[in-house]
């Protein structure tokens, strides 16, 4: 199961957090993706949800999306959660507006 919210800022992304917690959600299932790679990692501290790491993506897609463009990379991560290409595509899109894209996942 995933659910994909898009939020126009911080404050608007930690109610979101909230919902997916109130939810069933933990905080090891929620991701927060911005375009720009800093934010994504400042908006990741603040909202105390999971940081993307090396080890959920493989050491091998890891190591071939340093050599791609930001896009590739979040186009890469979004599908190792579950997103379809068409779901990337408008994440992206609003994450180049600047927009916030928080993605619940649990396996079961």
């Amino acid at each position: 199961m995933k659910a994909i919210k898009v939020a126009e800022n911080s404050g608007q992304a930690n109610k979101f957090i909230e919902d997916f917690f109130t939810n069933g959600f933990s905080k090891s299932e929620i991701y927060l993706l911005t375009y720009n790679k800093e934010r994504s990692e400042h908006l990741t501290d603040i909202t105390d949800t999971k940081e993307y790491r090396v080890s959920e993506q493989g050491l091998f897609e890891s190591a071939v999306n340093k050599l791609f463009s930001r896009e590739d990379e979040l186009r890469s991560k979004m599908a190792s959660l579950g997103l379809t290409r068409e779901e990337a595509e408008q994440c992206i899109g609003k994450m180049k507006q600047e927009r916030i894209v928080i993605i619940a996942k649990k396996d079961r």
